[in-house]
């Protein structure tokens, strides 16, 4: 391993799998906590059970996921922080790194963060043997501004993305607030076309939304003869995130503190139809 840069370990939380309302609830009781200074830079690594779609902050849940597709499917629906499309989290690893703005070694800037940690997935992917690029997308992103804003984030271009074989394989989306950073993403290790296209509305209809997300996105499994697990890329993930940001981790758990906010969060906001399908804030932080 890279000699370490960073003399304070960072705390890493691995919370297992939960679902998208209690992992939504856990980021943003981190981020708010940190934002008082009372939590450590954290790095969280987590999956979902049951299956959930993710709606970006400002969109109109009416617009982007057939809810009774959802009910029929058993996929939650729940709205994150970040901002961005629609993402269905299954069959992935999940992390988010909450920190200090200006933390060592993430940089200050919003794309600095982004490509740096972006550097630690890549690595990760290569490291079980993927040809992974890094794509500059600025004009593909330009030319589809005009067009359908209800794709999955898989599916969307983005001003850069990781690519394996010329298909995105992991989305990330960041907030700030009050000196604080927020990052979270997926690291696909298998996919369902049918049942994202299924689940999200598009004004292309359902048969040609499956037909753009088989040909732009893909998964870890889809190019290994031997498979990974969820196990096996979480730890992947958490070293490729200690080496490249050349830091050391101490495991951990949420405070008392973040826990009962984690659990205000989830009663009052994670939980309610008026968060996660309009975006209402009807939430009491702890005194």
């Amino acid at each position: 391993m890279s000699q370490l840069i960073s003399s304070s370990p960072w705390r890493f939380l691995d919370t297992g799998f939960l679902t998208g309302y209690e992992n939504m609830a856990i980021d943003e009781a981190i981020f708010t906590s940190c934002q008082e200074k009372k939590s450590p830079p954290t790095i969280r690594i987590y999956g979902w059970i049951p299956p959930a779609v993710s709606l970006g902050y400002f969109q109109k849940a009416e617009n982007a996921v057939d809810l009774e597709a959802c009910k029929r499917n058993g996929v939650d629906v729940v709205r994150r922080l970040s901002g961005g499309r629609a993402v269905l989290h299954h069959r992935e690893v999940t992390y988010s790194i909450i920190c200090r703005e200006g933390t060592s070694p993430l940089g200050s800037s919003v794309l600095e963060t982004y490509k740096t940690i972006s550097e630690c997935l890549i690595q990760t992917l290569k490291g079980l043997g993927l040809q992974v690029e890094w794509v500059a997308s600025r004009d593909k992103h330009a030319a589809a501004q005009g067009k359908d804003k209800t794709a999955s984030c898989f599916s969307s271009p983005s001003w850069y993305e990781i690519t394996v074989e010329g298909k995105k394989i992991c989305g990330s989306a960041q907030k700030r607030g009050d000196g604080v950073l927020l990052q979270h993403g997926s690291l696909l290790i298998d996919y369902d076309p049918e049942l994202l296209a299924g689940v999200l509305l598009s004004r292309k209809g359902e048969e040609d939304l499956l037909t753009e997300i088989r040909s732009s996105t893909t998964a870890i499994n889809r190019h290994l003869s031997q498979k990974v697990d969820f196990y096996q890329l979480k730890k992947l993930v958490l070293d490729n995130f200690e080496d490249q940001l050349k830091i050391s981790h101490i495991p951990g758990e949420l405070s008392a503190y973040e826990s009962q906010l984690k659990d205000t969060l989830l009663k009052d906001k994670y939980s309610t139809d008026s968060w996660n399908l309009h975006r209402k804030k009807r939430v009491y932080y702890l005194e």
